[in-house]
């Protein structure tokens, strides 16, 4: 039985109980209560106008019937949803565990990039200096060099024609 059918089969047999004990007192008229106190001899015998209607003991008992098969239904889906419940559970908890692994190893993976990018800014720092030194270091060694060079280039060019 799926469990759609099961969860409205619990409800509906419930009401189905109660309707036909309802039913079965409806067909007296003004009486549409069920009357579960014990019949007493002494009024029938005594021919009294207040004489109770003769009691249907077979229909009684299948009424309690019904209503156990019912409550066993309802217990067994109460069973199915606790096993559900747990193996929900279960998987839930695994989920997390494997969670909290991938949360640790990314942690430590994030600290080694961050090591990494520490370290290569460092580098480049080191890096920008010795460019900043080396180019320093050219134009004080070549730069003046060049700059009279091509003055006295200038000046005998101009003397040679």
């Amino acid at each position: 039985m799926s469990e759609q059918a099961v969860k409205d089969a619990a409800p509906s047999s419930g009401n189905s109980i109660l309707m036909r004990a309802w039913q079965a007192n409806v067909t007296r008229p003004g009486d549409k209560i069920i009357n579960f106190s014990p019949a007493t001899s002494d009024s029938a015998s005594d021919g009294g106008a207040a004489s109770l209607p003769p009691r249907d003991w077979v229909s009684a008992i299948d009424l309690v019937q019904e209503a156990a098969e019912a409550i066993r239904i309802s217990e067994e889906r109460a069973v199915d949803l606790e096993n559900q419940l747990r193996s929900v559970i279960t998987q839930a908890e695994d989920e997390v565990r494997q969670l909290q692994k991938t949360l640790a190893s990314n942690q430590v993976l994030l600290s080694q990039a961050e090591d990494r990018a520490r370290r290569a800014e460092a580098r480049a720092k080191e890096a920008e200096t010795w460019l900043v030194r080396i180019y320093d270091a050219v134009f004080t060694a070549f730069g003046s060099k060049n700059k009279a060079v091509p003055a006295e280039t200038g000046d005998s060019g101009q003397d040679a024609p």
